[in-house]
């Protein structure tokens, strides 16, 4: 039986850490401004000439926002390996907002920190991609 070691570790990692605070409901208005650091992992680094990024944004957000303004900044390349053509992320590439992995790309984040992290990573066949 092959069961990949950080798909045990996580899963029991997160019932120990304690949960962040929600930040004040003053921060989490439509027009607050937040600031994302972007990290592209594998060969999504190589299109960007600089990392992390970092990009300003009005909460709340979505993960499709942040694709857009990248294929903006990297190119259709860019966008070709990230993205199907109806606009969609594909299925190998993951998103981690905060160390959280995201689902759904159209959903609202709301960055409760001063910074918000977001993580970009395409799998190869012998990750899961």
């Amino acid at each position: 039986m092959a069961v990949r070691w950080d798909a045990v570790v996580e899963r029991d990692r997160r019932r120990f850490e304690p949960r962040a605070e929600p930040a004040p409901a003053a921060r989490l208005t439509p027009c607050a401004s937040a600031s994302v650091e972007i990290w592209l992992f594998g060969s999504l680094a190589d299109a960007v000439p600089e990392r992390p990024l970092r990009l300003q944004f009005r909460n709340p957000f979505s993960i499709d926002d942040v694709v857009a303004e990248l294929g903006h900044r990297c190119g259709d390349a860019f966008l070709s390996r990230v993205t199907a053509p109806d606009g969609s992320m594909l299925r190998h590439c993951r998103v981690f907002v905060n160390g959280e992995a995201v689902e759904d790309t159209g959903a609202p984040v709301c960055a409760h920190a001063p910074l918000s992290q977001i993580e970009m990573i395409l799998l190869t066949a012998a990750e899961g991609g």
